[in-house]
C-alpha cells in the first residue's frame, strides 16, 4: 500500500516534524506528501524546523555517526509543544 492508498482512509489529525536538512526526506517527498494529504481531505500538519536534520529528537542519534543525524535540543522541544498541541485539540482537558 502506497501513501497515496493510506492517506484515503486516514481518519485522524497527523503531525509530520521534520527536519529541513533531513536528508531522508528531501523537500520533493515533503511536497508529495502535502499533496496527497490534502487530495485526501486529511486533518494534517507539517512542522519543519530549520537546521535540524533526521532523528533530532534521539539524544544519542549522534552514536550513529551518519551524516544529517543529530539530535537538535530546540527542535526537540518545539516539537514536543506541537505534538501536546496536536493532543489537546484531539482529546480536550481529557489529557
Amino acid at each position: 500500500m502506497n501513501t497515496r492508498d493510506i492517506a484515503y482512509h486516514v481518519g485522524a489529525k497527523v503531525l509530520v516534524c521534520i527536519g529541513a536538512d533531513d536528508p531522508i526526506i528531501p523537500p520533493d517527498q515533503r511536497l508529495a506528501f502535502e499533496r496527497e494529504m490534502n487530495e485526501a481531505k486529511a486533518d494534517w500538519r507539517m512542522n519543519l524546523y530549520g537546521g535540524a536534520g533526521h532523528s533530532f529528537t534521539n539524544p544519542d542519534v549522534g552514536r550513529l555517526g551518519r551524516p544529517g543525524f543529530a539530535y537538535d535540543a530546540l527542535a526537540d522541544r518545539r516539537s514536543w509543544v506541537a505534538m501536546l498541541d496536536l493532543f489537546d485539540e484531539a482529546f480536550g482537558a481529557a489529557m
